[in-house]
């Protein structure tokens, strides 16, 4: 898979893209008010970014007795970005513009994630049904949010898909992806401290300050953490583990019955539920622990039956806690649509490609 190397934005010219992003529309006294920089490091950056047609000037700001000021907005025809996750059962394959709203996507079924030959021909007939060929060439990239304990040849296999395409290539985290794809989505607000408490090939928290990610590389999965020293045997030799509640039999298999329950199987609700309670508790430790803004919780399961793992939630994030607790809806998926925006990220640039 190919790296940022110098194709990345200049860290200025990201803060202040990301900046009019957030705002929809602003101008470039804001920009410099709220970045905490000067009039004229402002002013080089937008003409970077003008000059790329990341940004344009979309008319005037009302006047305030001297010359009105001149609007900014992110050209949203600018760049395309694509993204992939890999699920246990399925692929999630999204196409998204310069602000990372989605413009198409497709879902298709896996029978077995560790055939590199099988989830190829799947990335290939969903890129096929996603972007003509002759318009894959200009695409800014692609995003694979990729499982944990995926083999390496499934990543190498992709790897020299995306090289015969000619299709600029980075691999995210579940987690991260997530993260991002609920930020970029408008679901969390556009500052402070998040996390995000992703339901996949494991559970895992990935943490975002102010829209970017914290550390991305340093989560780890909270699979074995303890919640009860005499609960059942985990196969990591101890007892009581996190993953034995969550997700028992797998996340596919939780995210059947989740949507079962959504469908009205009481059984079903009730697997759940019980399922969703350790979740939450965990998630309120870790909210209250790292003092977080937003409390962020995603994954098919979540997605699946949103009502269950709120309702479960509320036994332990109060209304009035400094946690501001969300359900995440991403469609078609959240890591599909953060893998884009790691795409974006990684490879926009002020020069064309």
């Amino acid at each position: 898979m190919s790296s940022a190397g110098d194709r990345r934005l200049p860290a200025m010219d990201t803060a202040v893209l990301e900046f009019v992003r957030r705002r929809t529309e602003t101008t470039r006294v804001e920009i410099a008010r709220e970045l905490g920089v000067t009039a004229a490091t402002v002013t080089n950056s937008v003409k970077r970014l003008l000059a790329a047609g990341l940004l344009w000037e979309s008319g005037h700001a009302r006047s305030t007795g001297g010359k009105r000021a001149t609007l900014l907005r992110v050209n949203d025809a600018a760049r395309r970005a694509l993204g992939c996750t890999i699920d246990e059962d399925r692929l999630s394959l999204v196409a998204v513009d310069t602000t990372g709203a989605l413009q198409s996507r497709v879902v298709l079924p896996l029978a077995d994630a560790t055939d590199a030959t099988e989830v190829v021909a799947g990335v290939r007939e969903g890129l096929a049904a996603l972007v003509p060929g002759d318009e894959l060439s200009a695409m800014t990239g692609i995003g694979f949010a990729m499982p944990a304990h995926l083999p390496e040849e499934v990543a190498r296999a992709l790897g020299t898909l995306t090289a015969e395409l000619d299709v600029h290539s980075v691999r995210g985290r579940e987690a991260t992806c997530a993260a991002l794809g609920s930020f970029w989505s408008g679901e969390q607000a556009g500052s402070g401290l998040s996390g995000t408490l992703h339901l996949g090939s494991t559970t895992m928290l990935a943490l975002l300050l102010d829209g970017i990610p914290f550390r991305p590389d340093s989560g780890r999965p909270l699979d074995h953490i303890r919640v009860d020293p005499d609960g059942p045997a985990c196969p990591c030799g101890r007892r009581g583990c996190l993953h034995l509640y969550v997700a028992p039999s797998g996340i596919a298999d939780l995210s059947r019955t989740a949507l079962a329950a959504s469908r009205g199987d009481e059984s079903a609700e009730s697997q759940v539920r019980a399922a969703a309670l350790p979740l939450m508790r965990i998630a309120a430790n870790l909210a209250t622990a790292v003092g977080l803004d937003t409390m962020v919780l995603a994954g098919t399961p979540v997605q699946a039956a949103p009502a269950i793992y709120l309702t479960a939630a509320q036994q332990y994030f109060a209304p009035d806690d400094a946690t501001r607790l969300v359900i995440s809806q991403v469609q078609p998926h959240p890591c599909a649509v953060g893998a884009a925006v790691l795409a974006l990220q990684t490879f926009w640039t002020t020069g064309r490609r």
